[in-house]
């Protein structure tokens, strides 16, 4: 016994002896790796503290941008509306001049010239807002900016974009309601009025540009938000702002224009700037954090760090301290308890056991019915043997959506739990091998797997049990009501629960209690199938970039000579086959894949035209116009592409008269980028010529259906022929698709269509 007792008071001392060496070891790394250890805490400071900072000014900035769109809507507004009112006011003036100087007889030449001096004199009331005087026949009357021009014609005179103000007046003053109204300029707001009388166009305008208004409201706004360190710089200015470096000007002038759009950070000795080009005006908005305000904050945050890190320290070397007295104390009471020790093991390990088979039962278990749930459904449907007979019913509570919105979740939760009670307790009544399941949300299921089992015994019981749950009447609230119940039966192992879901929306679908799954509705599952495997082609072939564009020759009948090209989408499998656009469009627009598509075909196509310099004519949709981010896309791409003047969109027929209004809001814009619109497919949907007169777009495409019937049909012809009349009357450009033949293309020659697209003429290829 004493021999035994030296034993383990050796073993202690050896016990005692590894842990002190052991501390003594922690000890000596842990002050070798504080130095290190100091370097990087520094180093992270420092680039969470530049990450902050950098976000902060970055939310202020982009926080300012939307602040100016709403700045410079309201600006616009007021100077529109000051504009207006110092017009009419002028008018007043005007007419009572001319009443009664007309009431004294003055002459003509007298009542003119008061009504200059008076207009003079109204103009220096206000410095901001001037008035002048323009005859319909172009001449200045009245300019009290720049007097010198009195007298001069101005009817042939354009601005810079080579648009004519004076003849956007005279449109504004002949044929708007009562002769008045705004005219916009990129560079000023004019309303103007007629003066019958003397067929004046009085009108009025601020001696300010637009930019230069704009961006004084921009620097009031910055002023009144001064803490956060705004500014706002004009490039177009050559002045340095002493607020920021000298050389700060010079230096963003040399950034991409494309890049200030989305925010850059900008760097100098003294700050770090995030700034952004508000490019109508081509303003750029930014703010800054000064470089010694970080320094400051970074040691200030490292002096807290450090000082809390030494404190842990510390405590830990005390507690690792404890820790090594209470275990050489311990040490010898652990060795004489470790048969007891072993046997508080096993019996853990017996409760981990337990607790593993409560929580498979809660895997397998639906937490609100109790009952099983779709997992162990899954399972139950693996483990089934091939020799038996499966049926499966998939019940669904058809009103139970309303009852949810009427009662709330938490009654809906109830109303749940009690059904889930009626059905286990109706089918366990009626049938012992049947198990119950809850599948999600309001659906429910009941699987039976049987040797000796038939079609119309489990359709007779489902039937019944529909029934039974029917009958139940349930009570919430004082509101009596009972449950709207229906079903789908599906017998196929393999595709049990699809084949049952699809049958009881079927069921749905034609208001009856349950349908069974059939080949009717095998054409569906199919169709799912078939969509679900080509919408992932689709994906993998977006991420692959296997999207290609494919142009087809656009010939003028005239010259004989290729003018342009339509974009058409080719998609290749992971084999590299072709998918047929008839198979994949229809899926990609119904599964959201389809403006990825798109953005990527117009993407190529673009790097395309530009590079081989030519004509492109690209194809959208009602969902491209449908889409506010893909018409914004859109514009961008072509305003930036640099070849504006080489594109035309295309849309077919139906789709555009189905969105006039959005159509019209698009082409306009287009326009002013200088692209083109094309009706496609015309003739063969409503074939509108009033919505084509009313958008007069640059082509009409005649319908390939009209066309390949030319040579055999009289009647077609005549149609063609109005059509083609048509649109030279309203100096629309035709063209033809689907010229298969020489006789057709004769036959279009002869009706004086003046483009021609098809096999004939050239099939659809690529180009590098």
């Amino acid at each position: 016994m004493n021999l035994r007792k030296q034993k383990d008071i050796q073993l202690i001392k050896g016990l005692v002896a590894i842990i002190f060496i052991v501390f003594l070891l922690i000890l000596s790394i842990f002050a070798f790796n504080l130095k290190i250890f100091q370097n990087e805490l520094e180093r992270t400071i420092y680039i969470a503290v530049v990450s902050q900072n950098g976000k902060r000014i970055k939310n202020i900035v982009d926080s300012t941008f939307s602040t100016f769109r709403e700045l410079e809507r309201e600006a616009k507004k007021r100077l529109k509306e000051k504009i207006k009112e110092d017009v009419l006011e002028s008018f007043v003036i005007v007419k009572s001049i001319y009443r009664n100087c007309k009431k004294q007889n003055h002459s003509n030449e007298r009542i003119k010239k008061l009504i200059k001096e008076a207009l003079k004199n109204h103009n220096s009331l206000n410095d901001q807002i001037y008035i002048f005087i323009d005859s319909i026949k172009g001449s200045i009357v009245l300019s009290p900016l720049l007097p010198t021009t009195e007298g001069k014609n101005i009817w042939n005179e354009n601005d810079e974009k080579e648009i004519s103000v004076f003849k956007k007046f005279l449109t504004v003053v002949l044929y708007s309601p009562k002769n008045q109204g705004t005219v916009w300029t990129s560079e000023r707001i004019y309303f103007v009025k007629l003066f019958k009388p003397y067929n004046w166009i009085v009108g009025g305008t601020s001696s300010q540009n637009l930019k230069e208004y704009i961006k004084e409201c921009f620097k009031k706004h910055i002023k009144e938000h001064s803490s956060f360190n705004l500014f706002v710089v004009d490039l177009n200015d050559n002045k340095e702002d002493t607020v920021l470096s000298t050389n700060f000007l010079p230096r963003l002038k040399q950034v991409d224009k494309g890049e200030l759009r989305k925010g850059i950070f900008f760097n100098d000795k003294d700050r770090i700037y995030y700034v952004r080009l508000f490019p109508q005006w081509n303003l750029v908005v930014g703010s800054y954090v000064k470089k010694i305000d970080i320094t400051k904050e970074i040691i200030s945050l490292k002096e807290e760090l450090l000082r809390k890190i030494k404190k842990g320290v510390l405590f830990a070397i005390l507690v690792l301290l404890i820790i090594l007295t209470i275990s050489m104390v311990v040490i010898l009471f652990l060795l004489k308890k470790l048969n007891f020790s072993l046997e508080e093991v096993l019996k853990k390990n017996r409760l981990l056991q337990r607790a593993q088979r409560i929580l498979i039962i809660k895997v397998y278990k639906d937490e609100l019915t109790k009952l099983s749930n779709r997992r162990k459904l899954e399972e139950d449907i693996k483990k089934i043997d091939s020799s038996k007979k499966v049926y499966f019913a998939l019940i669904n509570i058809r009103n139970f959506k309303e009852l949810n919105e009427l009662f709330g979740l938490t009654k809906g939760d109830e109303i749940l739990s009690l059904f889930a009670k009626n059905l286990r307790k109706i089918v366990k009544k009626e049938s012992k091998e049947t198990s119950i399941y809850r599948i999600r949300g309001d659906r429910f299921g009941v699987l039976t797997c049987s040797q000796s089992q038939s079609d119309e015994l489990f359709i007779g019981f489902i039937k019944n049990l529909i029934k039974s749950l029917e009958e139940e009447i349930f009570e919430i609230e004082g509101l009596k009501f009972k449950l709207d119940v229906t079903a789908g039966i599906s017998t196929n192992k393999d595709n049990l629960i699809i084949e049952a879901e699809i049958a009881e929306q079927e069921a749905k679908k034609r208001n009856i209690d349950l349908y069974v799954f059939d080949k009717e509705l095998q054409k569906i599952y199919q169709d799912l199938h078939k969509n679900i495997i080509v919408a992932s082609k689709l994906k993998e072939a977006i991420r692959n970039d296997r999207i290609v564009p494919f142009f087809q020759p656009i010939v003028n009948l005239k010259t004989g000579e290729v003018e342009k090209y339509e974009v058409l989408m080719r998609v290749f499998d992971e084999e590299g086959k072709l998918l047929s656009p008839n198979e994949f469009l229809p899926i990609a627009k119904r599964t959201g894949i389809y403006l990825k598509l798109s953005k990527r075909l117009i993407d190529k196509a673009l790097e395309i035209a530009k590079k081989r310099n030519i004509e492109i004519s690209v194809n959208i949709s009602s969902e491209d116009l449908a889409s506010t981010e893909m018409k914004s896309w859109l514009l961008e791409k072509v305003k930036n592409s640099g070849i504006a003047a080489n594109i035309c969109f295309e849309i077919v027929e139906t789709e555009a008269f189905n969105s006039l209004e959005i159509l019209k809001e698009f082409y306009s814009k287009i326009k002013e980028l200088d692209a083109e619109l094309s009706i496609d497919d015309f003739g063969s949907g409503y074939s509108n010529f009033e919505y084509i007169s009313t958008i007069k777009p640059d082509y009409i495409k005649i319908d390939g259906s009209l066309i390949k019937k030319l040579p055999d049909s009289r009647e077609v012809e005549i149609l063609t022929k109005h059509i083609v009349l048509f649109c030279k009357e309203l100096n629309i450009k035709t063209i033809a698709e689907f010229v298969s033949s020489e006789e057709i293309l004769r036959k279009v020659e002869e009706l004086g269509i003046d483009y021609g697209q098809g096999f004939y003429l050239g099939k659809p290829i690529q180009l590098d």
